[in-house]
């Protein structure tokens, strides 16, 4: 099964995705091969032992292959996929790369880095702690951060901005 839940928001999508995951692990219990884009599931189902965890390798532009821990932190413009699966999980995401592939401008793949690293800090933990959301989007750290400090107007801006 390959892209269940995409299409939606990224909570709905995870959603669909985990209860699909959940499924088949627990009730089904058959043999099946599952891919998603939701990193988060992968730390739900790590430690059980009827999940085994692999990825799709590649070989960045220096020629090391993505599946060595040590390659996380490289900036790489040019990627080639190898069509095989490796053993546990992709060390990063590269969809940038993929975009520069299908032609992006250069201009638009800077943004959209500097875009998820910020997403991806504030997904970490990382972010500051201001309820301003990132470029209009509102995260679910900001909705959750508003929630405790009990700003409910916030909450209800928040919710109001969602209703698209």
């Amino acid at each position: 099964m390959d892209e269940l839940g995409r299409g939606t928001s990224t909570f709905d999508g995870t959603a669909i995705a985990s209860s699909v995951v959940k499924h088949l692990v627990d009730r089904s219990k058959c043999l099946s091969l599952f891919a998603t884009h939701y990193h988060s599931l992968l730390e739900e189902w790590k430690h059980n032992r009827n999940v085994r965890l692999g990825h799709m390798e590649c070989i960045v532009e220096n020629g090391i292959t993505t599946s060595r821990p040590e390659n996380e932190e490289k900036d790489e413009s040019t990627i080639t996929f190898l069509y095989t699966l490796g053993e546990g999980v992709c060390p990063k995401s590269f969809g940038i790369n993929v975009a520069r592939l299908a032609g992006l401008p250069e201009d638009v793949l800077s943004n959209a880095k500097r875009i998820s690293s910020e997403f991806e800090q504030e997904v970490n933990g990382n972010g500051s702690s201001s309820f301003t959301p990132c470029n209009g989007v509102v995260r679910r750290s900001h909705i959750t951060k508003a929630i405790e400090a009990g700003d409910w107007a916030k909450v209800s801006d928040m919710w109001q901005s969602l209703q698209v």
